[in-house]
Formats: C-alpha cells, sequence, structure tokens
C-alpha cells in the first residue's frame, strides 16, 4: 500500500492459481452485486445480500 492506495491484482493475475469452484462462486457473487444495483423491491434485496452472505461464507471456508 503505497500512498493510500491500494494495489489489486488484474483479474487475468487473480485467476492463474485460483481452483475452479472459487473462481465460480466469485463469479457467482459479482453478478448479484450487479443486480442488487437494479431497482428491486427491499424483499428481493435482501434475498439477494443474503445469497452473497452464503456464497461469501462458502468461499471462506473452501480456503480453510
Amino acid at each position: 500500500m503505497k500512498d493510500n492506495l491500494i494495489q489489486f491484482k488484474t483479474k487475468s493475475e487473480s485467476s492463474k492459481s485460483m481452483p475452479e469452484q472459487e473462481f465460480t462462486l466469485i463469479q457467482e457473487i459479482r453478478e448479484l452485486l450487479s443486480e442488487f444495483h437494479c431497482n428491486y423491491p427491499l424483499v428481493t434485496k435482501k434475498a439477494i445480500l443474503l445469497r452473497i452472505d452464503q456464497l461469501t461464507d462458502e468461499l471462506i471456508f473452501n480456503k480453510r
């Protein structure tokens, strides 16, 4: 971290050593995040957030 900037890996760098299952989970999380920005009712947005939370937990537990 230099000058308060975080250097993120590019998609091609980060996906090289990533197992297929992790890549699929991350891809689904990204798709849900893009859906979250749509003008859906609150109940639908809560469901999207719940699914993102579940996928994130699964991704974290797979890393251990």
